[in-house]
């Protein structure tokens, strides 16, 4: 295995293309108790603006002290571009296609085991805490946590959902924080900047839940808890003094900032300019940089109850975020860099050396192999084409990345606006997939309009190859298709699923997914 060296930070730190675990005798996990995971998950955090992947702006200084302790990877990339399907993959490490959760199909239906589920049939206890309603009891990824908290802050209500049989979490649904009973009376109040000065996502609550859940966690037993982050959703109206960090505006501006109106801007009917896309991304900065300190919180909680050496600590996201990179905002209709390559850290010295950074190809799929392969519970992995572990190096040559099934999304968009109609959208209506190796990247569409690039001599995807001759294009196309065809011994029918009530559909339309 080669190894090399990248200057970071004002100091050298080894690249290896694979990683090599500290495998010994010693941890065999029938010797000893297993240790406890903490898997965090943050909404819509492209790896190229946090400072640990070499962004200008110190975005990052928490993640990247937990860095030099653990691997970071440099080639992560998740398995689709919006948040209910990616965090189903993160949770069983199967694709969309296997695992159901689209556009059209709001569940992981039962009998799709996720991590949550095999680790408490193993002897832990399990716990969730989400701020995001596509991470919730309506969807069926609450199944297999003995606690789950979602909070409803994200979406601009003060609405709690809580499955516990422990009494002090049961308390937190019924005193929502003072922040909460403030900022989140309703959506108007939320987005009122006079109202929102020390405003955020829901990150504040869940801090102060996970604090009292350890509290009184039973230490004989190693717990999973699994947290997913909103703050760097839209819209990007961070805490004052993390506002305050990059915005080039003035106090005016911001106001300006509270809407983001993209459904009218993919249908032609709105557009940013250099300024607004400017400030957009300002305030974007400033999120991150406020989750990263809600991290270095966190991580120091652990240290507090003497839990942090114990622990697995894995952060990634579900997403990045578009920013006018080939035309597109958001999150939605292409499957380009900046939306599917995400960060990923994994820290936990008796698996992975320190201060090491892999430039293997690694999927957010392969989180949970490779947690159970650590913990030497065994799993089916003969699912092929599905989630590989990378404890001993990845072997994984390509990521699959997929968006399926765009046309509900759009019907419940015409619903919000009048002066847009379907066919404003219609060449957003197709599926998608991306095959990405190390060299190259295939983006298939099945409106027939496909598109590949070079990756190594034109990583901002400038100039499509795709009917160029390039020998890769058939060849990407093949294994794609043999990839595709290793899924169907392992979909399933999708059984009927509960769905989102009126009320749940008014939320999400502060988040622009209805």
């Amino acid at each position: 295995m080669a190894a090399g060296s990248i200057f970071y930070m004002g100091r050298t730190r080894t690249s290896y293309s694979g990683i090599h675990p500290k495998w010994n005798d010693d941890m065999n996990m029938k010797n000893k108790q297993r240790p406890n995971i903490l898997l965090i998950s943050i909404d819509s955090l492209r790896a190229d603006h946090l400072s640990l992947y070499g962004y200008e702006k110190e975005t990052s200084p928490h993640l990247t002290d937990l860095s030099f302790d653990g691997v970071v990877f440099e080639n992560a990339f998740a398995a689709a571009n919006w948040t209910g399907a990616s965090l189903s993959s993160i949770l069983t490490g199967l694709y969309p296609t296997v695992h159901g959760y689209t556009n059209q199909h709001y569940y992981l239906d039962k009998g799709q085991d996720s991590i949550a589920a095999i680790l408490k049939n193993h002897g832990y206890s399990t716990i969730c805490f989400s701020n995001n309603m596509y991470l919730s009891d309506k969807t069926g990824l609450h199944v297999g946590f003995d606690d789950f908290l979602y909070r409803g802050v994200s979406i601009g209500q003060a609405e709690n959902s809580v499955k516990t049989k422990n009494p002090i979490l049961r308390r937190l649904k019924d005193i929502p924080s003072q922040r909460t009973k403030t900022l989140w009376k309703n959506v108007a109040d939320a987005f009122d900047p006079a109202k929102a000065l020390t405003r955020d996502k829901g990150a504040y609550d869940t801090e102060r839940a996970f604090q009292q859940w350890l509290g009184g966690h039973d230490r004989q037993k190693p717990f999973f808890a699994y947290i997913h982050y909103q703050e760097p959703h839209s819209i990007y109206f961070p805490p004052y003094a993390y506002r305050r960090r990059f915005f080039s505006g003035s106090w005016l501006d911001e106001s300006a900032y509270l809407t983001f109106d993209h459904m009218r801007y993919f249908a032609g009917k709105a557009h940013f300019t250099e300024t607004q896309v400017r400030h957009y991304l300002e305030l974007y900065d400033g999120e991150i940089t406020y989750t990263d300190w809600r991290l270095g919180r966190l991580t120091q909680i652990l240290k507090n109850q003497r839990l942090f050496d114990n622990t697995v600590l894995i952060v990634t996201a579900d997403h990045g975020e578009m920013f006018g990179e080939h035309g597109f905002f958001w999150h939605a209709f292409c499957l380009y860099e900046p939306l599917i390559r995400v960060p990923l850290l994994l820290r936990y010295p008796p698996w992975f050396e320190r201060d090491t950074r892999s430039l293997d190809i690694v999927q957010t799929t392969d989180i949970v192999p490779t947690l159970l392969h650590g913990l030497e519970i065994e799993w089916d992995y003969s699912r092929d084409g599905q989630g590989q572990s990378f404890l001993h190096g990845s072997q994984r040559q390509a990521a699959l990345i997929e968006t399926l099934n765009p046309e509900p999304m759009i019907d419940r968009w015409l619903q919000r606006h009048d002066d847009i109609r379907k066919q404003d959208f219609a060449h957003y209506l197709r599926d998608m997939r991306s095959f990405r190796t190390a060299n190259g990247k295939l983006i298939s569409a099945s409106d027939g309009v496909h598109e590949f690039y070079d990756m190594k001599n034109d990583p901002a995807e400038s100039c499509t190859l795709y009917g160029s001759g390039d020998r890769r294009v058939d060849e990407y196309g093949h294994e794609l298709k043999k990839w595709l065809d290793s899924f169907a011994p392992h979909i399933r029918s999708h059984t009927t699923q509960p769905g989102f009530d009126k009320a749940t559909w008014e939320k999400m339309k502060a988040l622009g997914y209805a």
